[in-house]
């Protein structure tokens, strides 16, 4: 793997960390009732599709089953549609599919 992938990667994994960390615990309610970890869940996902983006090609031909569009697709939405959020959906996002996105960078870089 090439160090800026390994760097990308890297940088993805303390993103989905803070999400983890930042959402544990936290009802839907909750969630819905603070503008501020709204706004950080929302940086985190979008700067990990970021760094998706970044990605080589060369990485991306070699692990084309995980998810990478589909976190891209979600930076798109999260940076040039805000008034089109669903909320409901990044909640499931980061509540739901954070442990096994951290799992499958884990798994990636060892």
């Amino acid at each position: 793997m090439k160090g800026k992938d390994r760097e990308l990667l890297r940088g993805m994994l303390e993103f989905a960390q803070k999400v983890k960390r930042r959402m544990h615990g936290l009802s839907f309610e909750a969630f819905l009732e603070n503008d501020d970890i709204q706004e950080a869940i929302l940086y985190a996902l979008g700067q990990m599709g970021e760094k998706a983006t970044h990605l080589s090609d060369d990485f991306l031909e070699k692990h084309p089953k995980e998810e990478w569009y589909g976190l891209i697709g979600l930076r798109n939405r999260l940076f040039h549609s805000y008034d089109d959020i669903s909320m409901e959906v990044v909640y499931k996002t980061a509540h739901e599919h954070i442990d096994g996105f951290i799992e499958m960078i884990d798994d990636l870089m060892n």
